[in-house]
């Protein structure tokens, strides 16, 4: 098995991050404010980067124009661009590399690269096209991608195969892996073929076994409210709290659920989503908050 300092450099820089969820204010509009100050509490709390824009962010939900200006906005909050990983969308190769290359040479600390999403079940070779031309079209500034497999929200599995041609073709700029699948067997065979690479694994369920089988930590949406209990799940460490917090929070629409037990604990104002995503109800959203704070205190 690598050490967490061995492999893909890109390893020894992602042990956890945040899949920070993103504050909005009542018209719909990203409240900056809040989002440095979140991201300025979890780097204090042992991170070393936060990632921006991904699923539990409602990333595509956020207008490309308020995305493009991530880097200004929190480095003038005091955050590095190098300490951003930042999710990617792009339906087309051209808006993919455009908006990848943008953030690369910002300094990001690595570039989360969702696959295209509307074509349903594209054979696995039309994927690999896709994804050799849109980094191809980044041109010589590539570095640092991780692929997210998240195949619940895409309809895209990463396959292994594709995985290894990619490797061949772009070296080290292929750093890694988001495995949010939920689905052992391919988090399983992820590891035993690739675990040099930055293996983040997004259920927070399998980590702690997957860390012992190689993988560098997380990229956690549960870590928006509960960093030091993900980050023993990091540490290879089992610790049956998560099961109780995950149950809680996979019984309601997840995004929401994170958000409410956020609002609760920090402001109402966290509970503001972005249509198609809504609130859970007030009842519902008190029950969260009680099953989570029970499973919290053991």
């Amino acid at each position: 098995m690598p050490s967490s300092t061995s492999g893909h450099p890109l390893r020894q820089k992602l042990g956890l991050s945040a899949a920070m969820t993103t504050p909005f204010d009542a018209r719909g509009d990203m409240d900056w404010a809040r989002y440095a100050a979140h991201a300025r509490n979890l780097l204090g709390r042992g991170m070393k980067v936060v990632t921006a824009f991904g699923t539990t962010g409602e990333g595509i939900s956020v207008p490309a124009p308020t995305r493009a200006r991530l880097y200004e906005r929190m480095g003038a909050a005091g955050i590095a661009p190098g300490q951003l990983v930042e999710c990617i969308y792009g339906l087309s190769i051209a808006d993919a590399a455009a908006h990848a290359s943008r953030s690369l040479d910002a300094g990001c600390a690595a570039i989360l690269l969702t696959p295209p999403f509307y074509f349903k079940a594209p054979s696995d070779a039309g994927m690999e096209q896709w994804l050799s031309r849109m980094l191809d079209a980044v041109g010589g500034g590539l570095r640092d991608i991780i692929l997210y497999n998240i195949p619940q929200l895409t309809g895209v599995t990463i396959d292994l195969g594709v995985l290894a041609r990619l490797r061949q073709r772009f070296g080290p700029a292929i750093a890694g892996v988001k495995d949010s699948s939920g689905n052992w067997p391919y988090t399983e065979a992820l590891l035993a073929a690739h675990a040099d690479l930055t293996i983040l694994v997004g259920n927070e369920g399998h980590l702690a076994q997957a860390v012992r089988l190689g993988a560098s930590g997380a990229i956690s949406g549960l870590a928006n409210f509960a960093p030091e209990l993900v980050g023993r799940l990091v540490a290879g460490e089992d610790d049956p709290r998560i099961l109780g917090i995950l149950k809680a929070v996979l019984a309601r629409p997840v995004n929401p659920a994170i958000k409410a037990y956020m609002a609760a604990r920090l402001d109402p104002a966290w509970t503001n989503m972005l249509p198609p995503l809504l609130p859970i109800a007030a009842d519902d959203a008190a029950a969260l908050v009680a099953e989570i704070d029970a499973s919290l205190a053991g």
